[in-house]
């Protein structure tokens, strides 16, 4: 099994890490997206590693992973699972579904992908994008509205590039080495480690700077245990915070236990953080409520036909455990 495999493939293997063979009375699971696999868990692994969560009273037993989307809700429905950190359509579908769900605090926000075509391809702008073959994972999807909102950046129309569903990012990867797509999106650790592998793609970093900034995970648990765990909900939140703060201070250290909790080559681990922070340098929120960001990823969705507008935020959003810091609007 190649490295790209196994990365994407962890959200699936081991359903959840024991961490601690003592567990205290505020204990718990959570699910975070793509766990071990892309970089939305970097706070967490950071607060595993350093004992944020067991200084705020919280014990965290396990971490479950999924592979994004409806999976992570269905992750925190089906359990004793305290909270999850999830794409933000999924929140919003299953918000709109009638699931007992809040949107609790912020998770990532703005782009954390890499547009990429074959080395050899003659895009080198705006004006070269006309009839290129653009690949994202499904119809309908967070992937589909970013493509349609980048190439709307550059004043072209979706009709003017041809959109191919191909079905996800490895997919993806393998139609553009194989001349079915033209361009594709990388996430990190994805990118590092193909460039490792000594794949070398074209990036192409001004496709996506004028896309208008977008949430793309958030923070939700429950109803019921909002109102009978808030106190553990607290300190999860508090010490997932102190967990992007201190990656933001310390970015070495941080790579250092990236390799570690997602069983990294430590090379692909340095590159990755130093290539997710050169593009998107507040990738990983501290948890603060950016409306203009939900809106943003809303509206792109509503394009799409993945979501039908209005949002009523009052209703699908309670604050109450990140007030103190200022939410965007």
């Amino acid at each position: 099994m190649s490295r790209i495999s196994k990365l994407l493939s962890a959200a699936a293997v081991a359903g959840a890490t024991m961490l601690s063979s003592v567990v205290p009375a505020a204990a718990a699971e959570v699910v975070v997206t793509h766990w071990a696999a892309l970089l939305y868990g970097v706070p967490y692994a950071v607060a595993l590693e350093k004992g944020y969560f067991k200084e705020e009273g919280v014990e965290i037993t396990g971490i479950l992973s999924s592979k994004g989307g409806g999976t992570s809700v269905r992750n925190l429905m089906a359990g004793e699972t305290l909270y999850a950190e999830v794409a933000l359509p999924a929140a919003l579908s299953a918000i709109k579904e009638k699931f007992p769900i809040k949107i609790i605090n912020g998770g990532t926000d703005g782009s954390s992908s890499m547009w990429v075509t074959r080395k050899d391809m003659k895009i080198d702008g705006p004006q070269d994008l006309k009839g290129m073959r653009f690949a994202y994972s499904r119809p309908k999807s967070v992937s589909e509205s970013i493509a349609i909102a980048a190439v709307a950046s550059h004043g072209l129309k979706p009709s003017d590039v041809k959109l191919i569903a191909a079905g996800d990012i490895g997919a993806g990867i393998t139609a553009l080495e194989h001349n079915k797509v033209d361009i594709a999106t990388l996430p990190e650790p994805i990118l590092s480690t193909k460039k490792k592998e000594g794949l070398v793609f074209k990036e192409l970093p001004w496709l996506g700077k004028d896309v208008p900034r977008y949430t793309q995970t958030v923070g939700i648990a429950t109803v019921d245990v909002i109102q009978k765990r808030g106190k553990e909900l607290a300190a999860l939140i508090k010490a997932r915070r102190r967990g992007v703060e201190f990656l933001y201070a310390n970015p070495d250290e941080t790579t250092k236990i990236l390799a570690k909790h997602y069983n990294l080559d430590s090379e692909i681990a340095k590159n990755a953080m130093a290539g997710i922070l050169k593009q998107n340098p507040t990738w990983w929120n501290p948890g603060r409520l950016d409306y203009d960001g939900m809106d943003a990823m809303s509206k792109a969705l509503a394009t799409v036909g993945a979501l039908e507008l209005p949002i009523d935020w009052q209703a699908a959003v309670d604050d109450r455990f990140v007030r103190d810091l200022k939410a965007s609007r």
